[in-house]
């Protein structure tokens, strides 16, 4: 699987990768921690992955529908 960068307005830099592990999947989440490189990993099983997955992509979409409620106007 390839790795997503996140890039926050502050700068910060941050990895987030998933990859097939013995136990399921691994959410592996690189960043820095003051100042010192720092790594978080999830490990879950497929249901718990296709879980988080299923709330993330929901999340995303409440979030857009909030930002965006209503089409622009097209200009004529």
């Amino acid at each position: 699987m390839t790795t997503l960068r996140i890039v926050p307005p502050d700068g910060t830099d941050w990895t987030v990768d998933a990859k097939v592990v013995p136990e399921g999947v691994a959410l592996v989440v690189g960043f820095e921690l003051n100042g010192k490189p720092a790594t978080l990993q999830l490990i879950m099983d497929r249901p718990e992955a296709r879980k988080l997955s299923d709330g993330l992509l929901t999340a995303a979409g409440d979030g857009t529908m909030r930002t965006f409620a209503h089409p622009q106007p097209e200009e004529a």
